[in-house]
């Protein structure tokens, strides 16, 4: 039970795809600014995304800085290799600390870009040379047939908090693969699974998980939002909202940029962990995510604090060789060496 307990925390945090940086707010501006009478401005810049000298950056990821102190003044400019200045969106998080800057169109792929920062009232700043990667470049192969690994451990976990994404590594012992059963011109047919251990191949004892059809923007891609079911020991779990996006590289090597978010119901989740809490009472796991600085919110189906957001980027896929089987029932393929099945071929799904 516990390792189904985990695997399904596994895909959940992988597929349905981390620094902690804070919820997007409306408009740039910080908490408090400078006026008559109060202190001298002075605020820092720790930090950057990307880091100065990067050469990998998403091209259609957001900039960000982070802030020592909230600063309304605070502004971003972003610039191309020819000077040219970014179209874009300013906003801030919740608290004031980290500023971003969303480019109102795609960034152009394997390109300079400089990334400038003011703060107080253009008194203090600093800027950032960066490169984005080769991603965006239109593809040149078939996805058809095609598996990648998820690489979990370099993923960016922005909800939950990282002790509890440390907390899945630590258990989590198969890999989280994707794959693409068809290519079309502007949908994809995607499904997940579980490997049978690290770097190994597909898990036919635990069914698959089918996505919704994604769609498809050369070399882009976007499953959902929309809510998903898994079988996970003989309980279907629901993950609401559950969107997945990334890009493929050209050569289909790999896809990056990877994102994913949903939501994770504590009703759902209560009959599977019922043995390691002694109870199946979902207050009782909302209070255990709290220790993690985890807080169950509305949840989407119908408005009650029962769930917790997830939310993952920079997710990476390596290639993975063979292509996914579609599987309908656990332990009920006929690779599956442990399959309990009368009829295995039922295991098997279109």
């Amino acid at each position: 039970m516990a390792r189904s307990l985990m695997s399904i925390f596994g895909v959940v945090a992988a597929l349905s795809m981390v620094a902690c940086s804070g919820d997007k707010g409306d408009t740039a501006g910080g908490a408090e600014g400078e006026g008559e009478g109060e202190t001298e401005c002075s605020v820092d810049i720790s930090g950057t995304f990307p880091e100065s000298g990067e050469t990998e950056f998403f091209y259609q990821a957001a900039v960000e800085a982070y802030l020592t102190e909230a600063d309304s003044t605070a502004t971003i400019t972003l610039t191309d290799s020819a000077g040219a200045e970014v179209a874009g969106t300013t906003s801030v998080s919740d608290d004031g600390l980290t500023l971003y800057f969303t480019p109102d169109a795609d960034l152009a792929p394997s390109t300079s870009y400089t990334f400038e920062i003011s703060t107080c009232s253009g008194e203090t700043g600093g800027s950032i040379d960066f490169a984005t990667s080769i991603l965006g470049t239109p593809l040149d192969c078939d996805l058809s047939g095609k598996s990648f690994r998820v690489a979990l451990a370099d993923a960016r976990f922005v909800q939950p908090d990282p002790s509890v994404a440390a907390l899945l590594f630590d258990q989590l012992e198969d890999d989280i693969l994707v794959g693409v059963s068809s290519m079309g011109d502007t949908e994809l047919d995607m499904l997940g699974a579980l490997s049978n251990g690290a770097g190994a191949g597909q898990n036919y004892c635990y069914p698959s998980i089918p996505f919704p059809p994604a769609s498809f923007s050369d070399p882009a891609f976007q499953v959902g939002p929309a809510d998903t079911t898994l079988a996970v020991a003989g309980i279907e779990v629901t993950i609401s909202d559950l969107g997945i996006s990334g890009a493929f590289a050209p050569d289909c090597s790999y896809f990056g940029g990877g994102r994913l978010t949903g939501q994770l119901d504590a009703r759902v989740l209560a009959p599977l962990i019922s043995d390691l809490l002694g109870e199946d009472d979902p207050d009782a796991i909302c209070t255990l995510l709290t220790t993690f600085g985890v807080t169950c919110g509305p949840c989407s189906s119908d408005g009650e604090n029962y769930c917790a957001e997830v939310e993952v980027d920079q997710i990476t896929a390596s290639t993975a060789g063979a292509s996914l089987s579609c599987i309908s029932e656990e332990e009920c393929h006929p690779s599956c060496p442990t399959s309990t099945c009368d009829d295995p071929t039922a295991g098997i799904c279109d």
